[in-house]
């Protein structure tokens, strides 16, 4: 499979990114400063103007305190309209110890009236963003009565010109920073791009080098910086990367000659070891029929004889005649049974898809008169699967289980046997349980191997020749599988077939499971009928 390519997407590149930065650092940095500056501004002209009132207003107190003394109305009077008329004062008023106007000059409307406060606090107060108000109690000036209130005066002065000044100020700081801001904008890229950007692509040109597998890729740097030390970095790993690829390179090719001479090796055994097998098969054949042949002779003279002399033998010879007849019925499906072991590695069926569920009723039908005979019940489970298996091979493997589990059965009322499954950690495993006599633990492993058998007491009388167990295994282990026994004397025994799942699934494209021709097997089928048949 191939490395799936990256989904594409709106690409931003580090230059675009760092002007960013940079034009949101400057726009910040150049926010705050004009951000100060205008509240230092102003403030200090707002402490100007209200030095200013405060000086004004302290003149007029000196000027005023004689005349409230005396009671010199028209005087007060041509004082205050001799200051109302500078541009920037709105209103002047002197008022007595009772908080009563003596002398008044104001040119605006009622909005400027100075607020009413007691003559003998001292203020100063904005109003309305554009005047300052300020008032301050009159005393004697020279001393004499001291601590007495003559009076007061109240002041409003313009302002607007320290607001028009604020005004121009936020728009000079905003020109400024706008040209700031377009200053950097080009002097970013330009230092992006001679400092990040340039060297950034050269590591990324040598990165695609080393990638498409031109070891040679080389990152010329003399910074001393985190972008010099990775440059440098990726030079060590581009040559520890080629010293690693010429190794592996000679390590593939003596591991190419190794392959060749193994393989070489390899073919030479596989021939051997199918010349084996042919020979052996060969020689069970011969043996088969070097075998078969005498066989055949002998039961046909034993027939022959106790046909012919039947009444002029006594009934102990016949019945040995016939004990010759049943040994020889014996050995013959023995040799007939030994090769189909021998066939069960070398010649698997075709498989298909196998019904375990219809395959153990019919079983259960085959095995019906021995079963009523010998009183046995045999249970079924109903979730059977159904797998891709040879069916003929399938069937031998249960119906020797079943088979055994009869033969080895004592004679009791209560006699059961069962056939469970169930799927574990990837593998279908069946069970045959009986309550037999069981099996003891030295038994467990032999009883699988050919010509061996239990060691009970019963059996010797009980039919068998060791190889269907044999069988059982060899078919099992041709599914990845496994076959064992659980079981001890006089409480019964399980059975266990574990088959692998993997092994019995059915292909998505149509495959043989014969290794042999159609028309050489049915011609050995027909030798071997032939050999088999008195």
């Amino acid at each position: 499979m191939g490395l799936r390519k990256p989904e594409p997407r709106l690409r931003i590149g580090l230059q675009v990114k760092s002007i960013l930065v940079l034009t949101i650092v400057a726009l910040t940095a150049t926010t705050i400063g004009g951000w100060f500056f205008y509240v230092v501004s102003r403030n200090a002209l707002h402490r100007k103007d209200r030095s200013h009132a405060q000086a004004f207003i302290g003149n007029l107190v000196v000027s005023a305190a004689p005349e409230l003394m005396d009671q010199n109305r028209e005087t007060l009077q041509r004082l205050v309209m001799s200051l109302a008329e500078r541009p920037n004062v709105y209103h002047v008023s002197i008022l007595d110890r009772n908080g009563k106007t003596v002398a008044v000059s104001e040119r605006v409307t009622d909005r400027l009236v100075p607020v009413n406060r007691p003559v003998s606090l001292s203020y100063t107060i904005p109003r309305d963003d554009d005047f300052l108000e300020a008032g301050h109690p009159v005393v004697p000036s020279d001393g004499k009565d001291k601590g007495s209130l003559l009076g007061a005066v109240r002041l409003v002065l313009d302002t607007r010109e320290t607001a028009r000044i604020l005004t121009r100020v936020r728009r000079e700081i905003m020109v400024i920073a706008v040209i700031i801001v377009l200053c950097a904008i080009p002097l970013g890229y330009l230092l992006t791009r001679r400092v990040l950007v340039t060297p950034v692509r050269r590591l990324m040109k040598a990165t695609r080098q080393l990638a498409a597998g031109d070891f040679s890729a080389h990152v010329e740097t003399s910074r001393n910086d985190e972008i010099g030390e990775l440059a440098r970095s990726f030079d060590i790993m581009v040559e520890k990367v080629r010293y690693s690829q010429r190794n592996l390179r000679k390590a593939n090719e003596s591991l190419e000659q190794k392959v060749t001479e193994r393989t070489d090796e390899l073919e030479r055994s596989n021939r051997r070891l199918t010349e084996e097998i042919s020979e052996k098969e060969d020689f069970l054949r011969a043996v088969s029929h070097d075998l078969n042949a005498p066989l055949r002779n002998i039961a046909g003279m034993a027939t022959m004889i106790s046909v012919k002399y039947r009444q002029q033998l006594p009934e102990e010879v016949i019945a040995r005649l016939q004990r010759i007849g049943a040994n020889v019925d014996a050995e013959t499906e023995l040799i007939s049974e030994l090769l189909e072991l021998s066939r069960i590695k070398t010649r698997p069926e075709r498989r298909s898809m196998l019904d375990f569920a219809g395959m153990f009723q019919s079983l259960a039908q085959a095995f019906e008169y021995e079963l009523k005979t010998r009183g046995i019940t045999l249970e079924i489970d109903e979730n059977m699967p159904r797998l891709f298996a040879e069916q003929n091979r399938m069937r031998q493997v249960f119906q020797n289980l079943i088979d055994n589990a009869i033969k080895y059965m004592p004679d009791r009322p209560d006699g059961k046997i069962r056939i469970g499954y169930r799927p574990v950690d990837g593998m279908h495993r069946f069970s045959v349980t009986d309550n037999g006599q069981g099996i003891s633990q030295a038994d467990r492993e032999r009883i699988f191997q050919v010509f061996r058998r239990a060691s009970t007491t019963d059996s010797t009388r009980i039919p068998g020749k060791g190889v269907g167990l044999s069988l059982v295994k060899s078919v099992v282990s041709n599914y990845d599988g496994q076959v064992w026994v659980e079981s001890s004397p006089e409480t019964g025994s399980v059975f266990y077939v574990s088959l692998s799942a993997k092994n019995t699934v059915e292909p998505d494209y149509t495959h043989e499971y014969t290794t042999v021709d159609n028309s050489d097997f049915s011609n050995q089928r027909a030798e071997m009928a032939t050999n088999y048949t008195d």
